[in-house]
């Protein structure tokens, strides 16, 4: 299973927020959900069995689960769910899993002058995307331990001019079902858009913690979730 990607995206004076995780090889499929208020607003699912019947590909599944993610930015910042008069419009699902193929479409699918998801994303994949977002790259891939250090290198670069972003807030925050939040880890991203980072992980007997890193710039936000393994 790979990590998930979360990021916020204010529109119209609204935060939405995008959550999409790999849902693993039990149930090969990428699930994205976009919340306002804390309320499911869309959920998108992508099956991904074609890309492990030959034995699973992690970079493969990576690229479709960045894409798609992408996608739901792109969708809400194109208005997808602007109602009229500034209004939200009801909960609606966006789900494309091959199972459900031409039972999920949107019920105004066919309203004058509106378009279904899928026609958005379509529209998003033939041009850039005109806003821009923070990417981030870690050297090596993130590995939490419980009980023990960890060190590695961040980028931050424009989605769009793929230059480095300077100035970048960062933080590391560990979430256990044992204790309380705590912050293990701030720093910013230098001129060149690099962040070293270094995090002595609290040792946890029992539950289960995750790592969360936050990085926020100018340009929007992002989250990366990764799980805190035990020590062998």
């Amino acid at each position: 299973m790979i990590t998930g990607y979360n990021t916020d995206v204010k529109h119209n004076n609204r935060v939405f927020h995008i959550q999409t995780e790999d849902k693993g090889d039990t149930s090969p499929h990428i699930e994205s959900l976009i919340y306002v208020g804390g309320q499911i607003l869309a959920t998108r699912k992508t099956s991904y069995a074609d890309v492990v019947q030959g034995g699973r590909d992690d970079k493969a599944v990576q690229e479709l689960m960045e894409q798609q993610h992408r996608t739901m930015i792109a969708a809400i910042q194109r208005g997808r769910f602007d109602g009229p008069n500034g209004a939200l419009k009801n909960p609606e699902s966006a789900a494309s899993d091959d199972d459900a193929a031409g039972e999920t479409e949107d019920s105004d699918q066919n309203a004058p002058g509106d378009r279904t998801l899928d026609q958005v994303i379509l529209d998003y994949l033939a041009s850039e995307l005109s806003h821009d977002q923070i990417d981030c790259s870690f050297s090596p891939v993130p590995e939490f331990v419980s009980g023990k250090e960890t060190a590695l290198r961040m980028k931050a670069v424009s989605s769009l001019s793929k230059q480095p972003v300077a100035g970048a807030a960062v933080q590391i925050r560990i979430l256990s079902t044992v204790s309380k939040p705590e912050i293990v880890f701030q720093g910013k991203t230098a001129s060149d858009g690099m962040c070293p980072i270094s995090v002595a992980v609290p040792s946890f007997g029992e539950g289960a913690a995750a790592a969360v890193i936050r990085v926020s710039s100018p340009i929007g936000s992002t989250e990366f979730k990764f799980p805190v393994r035990r020590k062998n």
